[in-house]
């Protein structure tokens, strides 16, 4: 049988209304009978009964804003999945999701988000952090405002956040080099196509990716890095200058979205099996580039899980008052044909 708040409270000699109090961490009552009642429900055991409070919650519900990126990213559909599963299991106990995508990259869009979310009387926000001193502020000021903070898939220095939720992006651009080293024993020139250079996990992929073949003094040379915004027609028009200015490219990697125009340019160029090309993020359409051959490998960040992980971690928080001991981090996967 659980463990009652009246069982404890009968076993420290203290009213129902102090051990509530302890147990929810309020003020007003004293240190040793704080500590003898934490001792006697971590002793039993106790579990607070979350579904007998789910009503009374439910009338007062703890508002959650969520920040993505643009909803022309596949990768973001299959996280709005994750956070539509979670928000089903906890909406229960007195969880309301609000998730806003913005229409672009700019740091503006994304602080006027941020302050729409705090007209809006969120207890908590998880985000998708640009590295820039205007977001980082605004961060900051909303912890200061006791607004938890949870960011996620891209790590920045100089915020207050509570929690990460994430993959180690580094690792994934080091991965991604090692499989291309592979494919291409012989080396070769190879373009670059990154999301945008103020979303962290683009510059440590990036960074992980050109360490990864400097220490190897691998003879694979970066023609370039171009910036793509996730969106597939910036692609398309890359992947072809790269095409035509350089005609015996051997590689192309990509660490966001928009792999369906570079699958279109090597297509029409004839190249579409001849170039050997690494992305991140398993999608509709990277898995449709796997199963045609234009894609060799493609590295996984489970982006449902971390959509379910970030309304997860921010009910813990809020609601069940546990704070995190360490970030949340998302195992890297690599996919083939094969393996799909």
């Amino acid at each position: 049988m659980p463990v009652t708040i009246k069982q404890i409270a009968e076993l420290a000699n203290v009213s129902r209304g102090t051990v509530d109090k302890v147990l929810n961490d309020r003020p007003g009552v004293k240190s040793e009978t704080r500590d003898k009642i934490l001792q006697i429900a971590k002793e039993l055991n106790y579990q607070p009964n979350f579904l007998g409070k789910a009503l009374v919650q439910s009338r007062n519900p703890v508002r959650i804003g969520i920040v993505l990126t643009p909803e022309y990213n596949p990768f973001i559909h299959d996280m709005l999945a994750g956070i539509r599963n979670a928000e089903n299991e906890f909406s229960p106990f007195g969880i309301d999701v609000s998730v806003k995508m913005p229409f672009s990259l700019e740091p503006t869009e994304q602080v006027s988000i941020l302050n729409e979310l705090e007209l809006e009387g969120v207890s908590g926000i998880a985000l998708f952090p640009l590295n820039d001193t205007m977001t980082k502020n605004k961060i900051n000021q909303l912890v200061e405002n006791n607004i938890a903070i949870l960011t996620c898939n891209s790590r920045i220095e100089g915020t207050n956040e509570f929690c990460f939720v994430g993959q180690n992006h580094y690792k994934g651009g080091r991965t991604a080099a090692g499989l291309l080293m592979k494919l291409l024993p012989s080396g070769g020139d190879i373009g670059m196509i990154i999301s945008s250079s103020s979303l962290s996990c683009h510059q440590d992929r990036s960074s992980g990716f050109k360490d990864k073949i400097s220490e190897s003094q691998f003879p694979i040379r970066i023609l370039d890095i171009q910036e793509n915004q996730d969106r597939k027609d910036d692609a398309f028009k890359i992947t072809l200058e790269y095409c035509n200015h350089h005609p015996d490219i051997k590689g192309i990697y990509v660490t966001g979205g928009g792999i369906e125009g570079v699958g279109h340019a090597l297509e029409l160029l004839n190249l579409n099996t001849k170039v050997k090309v690494i992305c991140h993020d398993l999608t509709p359409d990277s898995i449709t580039l796997l199963n045609s051959g234009c894609v060799d490998f493609v590295i996984g960040q489970n982006p449902e899980q971390q959509g379910y992980q970030l309304v997860k971690t921010l009910f813990e928080y809020l609601v069940k008052k546990n704070i995190p001991t360490d970030n949340v981090e998302i195992p890297i996967t690599i996919i083939t044909q094969d393996s799909l």
